[in-house]
């Protein structure tokens, strides 16, 4: 039971992976500028956990986020106008007077998802592969297109704490805790197991 390799040590092996990623990714996403980078060398990490390479959850994570700062910068511009738009919607869902006209909420609402969705693919894209932003970026949309079910599973796991939040509202605290511990590593991981598919797919095997 207590064995190296069986399935219960594995699992609390994996656990603890994830528990000290997330924390990593947490304290990355404090700086925002920092959060972009993050978000890459999250997908870094549990794409290699996924394919089942050697790995040191910390040590690969500031590699990656070292190497990734620079090539994930204008990534990062696009998650702080998501972030920012999900705020705003947020703010005008609970607001006593009406802040915004339903068109206009509407509007925002199906730009936001849309940008979600591509950054559900730009980030690991970033991770996995070396090509420019614009590269990166139009394969994304791409995927995003092609992949429509994987896509709405990306971007649904991504914005679960959200879905969590306005659908549980007494839930808030439960949801924070547990992102703040697991969640977004947990979802990486999640993602990762589809993205890789697709991504070994593209590479021919």
């Amino acid at each position: 039971m207590f064995h190296p390799d069986s399935m219960l040590i594995r699992f609390l092996t994996k656990i603890c992976d994830l528990l000290f990623l997330n924390i990593m990714f947490a304290l990355s996403c404090a700086t925002v500028v920092f959060s972009g980078a993050a978000a890459t060398s999250l997908y870094a990490v549990t794409l290699k956990m996924i394919r089942g390479q050697d790995y040191a959850p910390i040590k690969d994570f500031l590699r990656a986020l070292r190497e990734n700062f620079l090539p994930s910068f204008p990534a990062t511009i696009l998650l702080f106008v998501d972030v920012t738009l999900l705020a705003v919607l947020r703010a005008a869902l609970y607001a006593e007077t009406l802040l915004m006209s339903p068109t206009l909420f509407v509007l925002l609402a199906i730009i936001t998802i849309l940008l979600s969705a591509l950054l559900a693919w730009l980030f690991p894209l970033l991770a996995r592969f070396e090509n420019t932003f614009s590269r990166h970026l139009s394969n994304a949309v791409r995927l995003s297109l092609v992949n429509l079910p994987v896509t709405f599973l990306l971007t649904t796991v991504n914005l679960l704490p959200l879905l969590l939040c306005l659908l549980i509202p007494t839930s808030l605290g439960v949801v924070f805790a547990f992102w703040l511990l697991f969640g977004f590593a947990a979802g990486a991981w999640v993602n990762s197991f589809y993205l890789n598919r697709i991504f070994q797919a593209l590479q021919g095997g």
